[in-house]
């Protein structure tokens, strides 16, 4: 299930690295055109655009 519209990329809870700081997090909320990311199981968490992110599998 899907917390936005069908055409954004990602989802709340998708696995995505941060391409520029070669991280992995989790998308944990979306305001606007940003994606808030979790990364190192909450012990930091910022927020970045479609294009700085890429999925995980």
């Amino acid at each position: 299930m899907s917390f936005f519209d069908n055409d954004n990329e990602f989802n709340v809870g998708d696995k995505v690295r941060i391409k520029y700081r070669s991280q992995e997090g989790y998308i944990i909320d979306r305001n606007s055109s940003l994606y808030m990311v979790s990364i190192n199981e909450g012990g930091y968490v910022d927020s970045y655009t479609a294009d700085q992110l890429e999925k995980c599998w």
